[in-house]
């Protein structure tokens, strides 16, 4: 029988946040309306489905898997990336932690010329403004900003 180890617990707990966010994304924050669309609620409930499934499907494979495995650091990079977001979301809020994530990553690792960082972080912006905050709503935490307005 195979031992039970964090690359059997880590997909469950997974899978329950999962649900969690799907709970409160379709009963709190609001799933669809008939007339106005989309609510608030509609895209933490679509993604909290998608990472309930995919957990669920790494749960599975890993009951498949003999060895070990071995993380390059690369993977531990993306990881930090993300522990930074998270951390400088309480300070100066998610939108700036994310465009600052972005051209941080495009100049320092990708080595990309600032001409295409800045285009991809202005259309990047345009999307996430327009579609997350405008049209469906959505509020974004503000960081230290937020007790300020």
């Amino acid at each position: 029988m195979k031992k039970i180890g964090i690359k059997q617990i880590l997909p469950l707990i997974l899978a329950g946040i999962a649900i969690v966010f799907a709970y409160i994304g379709f009963t709190q924050l609001g799933f669809w309306h008939e007339v106005d669309g989309p609510q608030p609620g509609f895209f933490p409930f679509i993604m909290a489905i998608v990472m309930f499934l995919t957990s669920i499907l790494s749960f599975v494979q890993s009951l498949k898997e003999v060895d070990k495995p071995k993380f390059h650091k690369d993977e531990l990079m993306v990881i930090a990336a993300a522990a930074g977001i998270i951390a400088a979301t309480f300070i100066i809020g998610l939108l700036p932690s994310c465009f600052v994530y972005v051209i941080v990553w495009l100049k320092v690792f990708e080595k990309t010329p600032w001409k295409s960082t800045l285009t991809v972080t202005a259309v990047i912006m345009v999307i996430v403004i327009g579609v997350f905050h405008l049209w469906l709503g959505i509020q974004f935490p503000m960081g230290i900003f937020e007790a300020m307005m």
